[in-house]
């Protein structure tokens, strides 16, 4: 069976996934959801298709892929021939690995936030042992969300919610907005002892009359009466800008250690500088959603544009898009029509080969795809995925004992 034929037969299924869990993406965060039986039949299906990855071997980039699953509380590493090799149980919205082979997470799927041991664990960012054991975790004053970095001099980067404080909301010029809850978002940088070395208060720099890219619409009456929270931004992805060319070259809206923010319900990404916390730069062109926006790093193709997960979900048809930062040129992209698509989460990354990864998460689909926009590598995970990585064989010891393909060849 030819990797596009799989993928055509997948693509009826993912709609049909995707309808099951519109409820999960639309309804307000705060409020525990609890699967019912077109879900769990859903889930099902999305199982019956799981089983070895296709891949063209002489095109794909070798390496393991480490991806969370929404209804599992697994979090699992697969080979090149789509074979389990490492299973993690915890539930989690984000999973990286170390270089010494622990897990960097934060819990909190929309599956887990119905389970008491999960929905427990939202404020917590947690690092497990190859084993399962916890050797470090952070409380976040408010539930942490969508992502984590653990930095190069040994912190580490937390995203949080919390509620914009009324002193902040005085600004605000529409009365019913300026009295309703409103959600704002918190990154704030940790050592490994817990203390607080940098923080930055999406309220203190964005513009609280915004919406971003549209126009605000009106309230409606469950969040104006305060029966819910108002979700401003939504923010999902933080990235932080490594070494590039522009700022070689004098661009300082680049400096490394900026950090990238992505913010879905305002169809946005902006960059936000480390030395004063305003925003230095924003693109909002085609998107519609949006996820991990992430600059490519100096030794990889497109070394210093940005890569963004556009949701398309004004279209219903999702997007990757490789940005040239200074021209906002989009110089690369995927999409596939409707046989692509998911209305929330989702990631790309770029590989060493010039491929490029992507997590098309609410149908369960990982793939890989050429700059030709082949598909050399496809696996079909058993659940709503969280934001797959591909790792390469020598990470850490413990990864690379493990069998590249199922056959144990390396």
């Amino acid at each position: 069976m030819s990797i596009k034929n799989s993928h055509q037969k997948l693509a009826l299924l993912s709609i049909l996934v995707l309808i099951f869990f519109a409820v999960a993406i639309f309804t307000e965060e705060n409020t525990p959801l609890t699967p019912g039986n077109e879900d769990i039949k859903a889930a099902q299906m999305l199982q019956e298709q799981q089983g070895e990855a296709i891949v063209s071997p002489t095109k794909a980039l070798p390496g393991f892929t480490l991806f969370g699953e929404s209804g599992s509380a697994k979090t699992r590493l697969v080979n090149m021939s789509g074979e389990v090799v490492k299973t993690w149980d915890f539930d989690a919205a984000r999973t990286r690995l170390l270089p010494n082979c622990n897990a960097l997470v934060v819990h909190g799927t929309k599956w887990g936030w119905s389970q008491e041991k999960w929905d427990a664990l939202r404020p917590f960012v947690r690092e497990y042992d190859w084993s399962g054991n916890v050797v470090w975790e952070y409380k976040a004053p408010g539930p942490a969300h969508h992502d984590v970095q653990r930095l190069e001099n040994g912190n580490t980067l937390v995203l949080f919610r919390g509620l914009v404080p009324k002193s902040a909301k005085q600004s605000i010029e529409d009365p019913a907005k300026r009295n309703s809850k409103i959600r704002t978002d918190t990154i704030r940088e940790i050592s490994p002892e817990g203390k607080t070395v940098w923080e930055w208060n999406a309220h203190d720099y964005l513009d609280l009359n915004s919406c971003g890219k549209n126009p605000c619409e009106p309230l409606p009456e469950s969040i104006t009466d305060q029966r819910r929270v108002f979700d401003w931004t939504h923010s999902n992805g933080i990235s932080v800008i490594p070494e590039n060319k522009w700022h070689e070259s004098g661009d300082t809206r680049f400096a490394p250690g900026n950090i990238i923010l992505t913010l879905r319900n305002w169809s946005s990404m902006v960059v936000i500088s480390r030395s004063s916390g305003e925003i230095v730069w924003e693109f909002n062109d085609r998107l519609s959603g949006g996820h991990e926006g992430i600059m490519i790093e100096r030794d990889l193709p497109g070394a210093g544009n940005i890569l963004i997960f556009n949701n398309g979900r004004d279209t219903l048809e999702s997007e990757v898009l490789e940005i040239h930062p200074q021209t906002r040129e989009v110089v690369w992209r995927y999409s596939d029509g409707p046989d692509f698509y998911s209305a929330a989460a989702g990631r790309a990354q770029r590989l060493a080969n010039g491929n490029t990864l992507i997590s098309e998460d609410v149908p369960g689909r990982i793939f890989e795809v050429t700059p030709d926009h082949e598909i050399v590598w496809s696996y079909q995970a058993g659940l709503r995925t969280a934001r797959a990585h591909r790792y390469p064989a020598d990470i850490c010891e413990k990864v690379s004992a493990l069998p590249l393909f199922s056959d144990g060849s390396s």
